[in-house]
């Protein structure tokens, strides 16, 4: 395995902790994401914490499968499946294409998701 697929996969198991120190962590200081595209762009690691804080509060657990990782550069484009389940119990699923972009020390530094997170998030409500 390389580097980048170890990030992806350090992504990945963030986003399955609820941790947003762990999920801010796997960014680079100066990050962009993009969640989804079309989105307005959230900047830096303090962004991205309070962007997967929004997120976790929702949940009581969520689990995020890479289906094909793609790795060519310093970027990596996998599709993935996630199933969630809300404080309340209801369940939510959802599928999309990430496209992640590193620095040479494996922290992402632009992140694009390709996915509609309105029936997700309308399921967890």
């Amino acid at each position: 395995m390389s580097l980048y697929h170890d990030s992806v996969l350090a992504y990945i198991a963030s986003i399955g902790s609820l941790n947003a120190d762990a999920f801010a962590a796997c960014f680079a200081a100066d990050c962009e994401l993009n969640d989804p595209v079309g989105a307005p762009v959230i900047h830096g690691q303090a962004g991205a914490h309070a962007f997967y804080s929004g997120i976790a509060q929702l949940l009581s657990k969520i689990e995020m499968r890479p289906v094909q990782v793609n790795l060519g550069g310093n970027r990596a484009a996998f599709s993935w499946t996630m199933h969630a389940e809300g404080k309340a119990g209801q369940k939510a699923e959802s599928a999309g294409i990430d496209v992640l972009e590193f620095d040479e020390a494996g922290k992402i530094v632009r992140s694009w998701g390709f996915w509609n997170p309105g029936p997700f998030v309308a399921a967890l409500s």
